[in-house]
């Protein structure tokens, strides 16, 4: 049996004893009506009272020393009636003033944060509970944790606006959630695709024409016009332009962790005197290249007396033209970083992101292949050096796309030829002013 809280369990237990043996007043009747009214508990616990009631008079009987008059028992069932006629009435106003909320609540804000309601800004409210409709947006360089009542964490990173519901409707930006088993399908929207989900932990994004869905534990489903796929742990599915496409993890490395480089990566360096050159003449890179206190870092060590350079680190497989790059970039001095593709640093496609001046001061695609550096594409708005950054690259058929920290930089086609003959590989590469490259992923086109 339910259990009210102890504030009212003695006056109504006392209440519901006087209904039950028929000397329940006008005036009891008005106090049951409102405790009724005003906890669901309460509610709960009379109604379980009143079926444990009958079963035990159909079982044995009305007891003969509490048998009330005949008069008295026809009031007693005409009370019932009507005082569950109040509880279905009680209950219907309770549910209606209970769809106006949601079992959240905004449990943590970094930032700033705010809710949209019916069309207006409104302040996040103090006891966190949403209603029905409320959509929460968080500003740049913030984020908000969600809690449902399952214990389902989502979490709105920086400029995000999500309507939190019987379904979850990302409008714009990103969400990471940690969703606990459910008894159904935990559905998002986005404005262009659906992913349903029984309990995992992934990242769902919705920004620029697309939606892309990360998965980092169990399975979801992302279903985009007519089509679906199944995205594993370590998988990423993009629905947009190009239709619905999944992408297979090459690898996942947190440099942070390590004492040596990967032995799937090999460095190569070039001197700057002839980078820029048919002539140029690519050497071993081992001694530029290093794990460091905080991740991975490019360069000479000081009092080295090594020459400056190009130094690209590469990995040694295969993967294809069509990839996708993520690297966490950590706070610190300016630095310049470039992310090649479909090839490595000295004959593929170079995006170099730089928080330095002057080149190229924000993002650009590139290539010194065959001979000088021609640029290919560039969006000079300046990255700032002062902050961590998740730098990301897509390569797709002819389309390239840059992002910083989940903000498009460039989307552009680019149809200038290499070598035929190259490896179809990945690499960072560094030319100037090193970062320290805390983690990096990368993920292949799936077959």
């Amino acid at each position: 049996m339910s259990t009210p809280c102890e504030e009212i369990r003695p006056e109504l237990e006392a209440l519901l004893a006087a209904l039950s043996d028929g000397t329940l007043d006008p005036a009891a009747k008005k106090r049951l009506s409102q405790i009724l009214r005003e906890h669901p508990d309460a509610r709960q616990f009379y109604l379980d009272y009143c079926q444990m009631h009958a079963l035990l008079q159909s079982a044995h009987g009305v007891l003969q020393a509490l048998e009330a008059p005949a008069a008295v028992r026809r009031r007693l069932r005409t009370w019932i009636a009507a005082a569950a006629a109040a509880i279905l009435i009680a209950g219907t106003v309770v549910v209606l003033r209970e769809t106006s909320r949601v079992d959240a609540t905004v449990a943590l804000v970094q930032g700033s944060a705010w809710i949209v309601r019916n069309g207006e800004r409104v302040p996040l409210p103090p006891t966190g509970e949403m209603r029905s409709g409320d959509r929460v947006a968080t500003a740049a360089d913030s984020r908000t944790e969600i809690r449902l009542r399952d214990g389902t964490r989502i979490t709105l990173l920086e400029q995000t606006e999500a309507e939190i519901g019987p379904k979850i409707a990302l409008k714009e930006g990103t969400l990471r959630c940690d969703v606990r088993p459910q008894p159904r399908p935990f559905v998002l929207q986005t404005p262009h695709a659906e992913a349903t989900v029984l309990g995992t932990e992934f990242e769902l994004t919705a920004a620029w024409k697309e939606t892309r869905l990360r998965t980092l534990s169990g399975i979801v489903r992302l279903t985009a016009d007519g089509r679906s796929v199944d995205v594993k742990a370590g998988q990423i599915a993009v629905a947009g332009p190009q239709g619905l496409n999944k992408w297979e993890s090459v690898c996942s490395l947190d440099f942070t962790t390590m004492k040596d480089l990967p032995a799937q990566m090999t460095s190569a360096w070039c001197s700057s005197d002839i980078l820029h050159t048919t002539g140029r003449k690519i050497e071993s890179g081992a001694e530029r290249v290093r794990i460091a206190d905080g991740g991975l870092v490019f360069g000479p060590l000081p009092g080295s007396g090594l020459k400056h350079g190009l130094t690209d680190l590469q990995w040694k497989d295969e993967v294809g033209d069509d990839v996708i790059v993520e690297v966490d970039v950590a706070a610190g001095k300016s630095w310049g970083l470039g992310i090649p593709v479909t090839g490595n640093a000295f004959e593929g496609y170079r995006v170099f992101f730089a928080a330095i001046d002057p080149y190229p001061n924000g993002v650009a695609v590139d290539t010194i292949y065959p001979g000088e550096c021609i640029i290919l594409a560039r969006d000079p708005r300046a990255i700032s050096y002062d902050k961590d950054h998740t730098l990301r690259v897509e390569h797709r058929g002819n389309r390239f796309r840059a992002w910083v920290d989940g903000q498009i930089r460039i989307d552009t086609e680019i149809n200038h030829p290499l070598a035929e003959g190259r490896r179809r590989t990945f690499s960072l590469c560094n030319f100037g002013a090193t970062p320290v490259v805390r983690a990096l992923r990368v993920w292949k086109a799936a077959p």
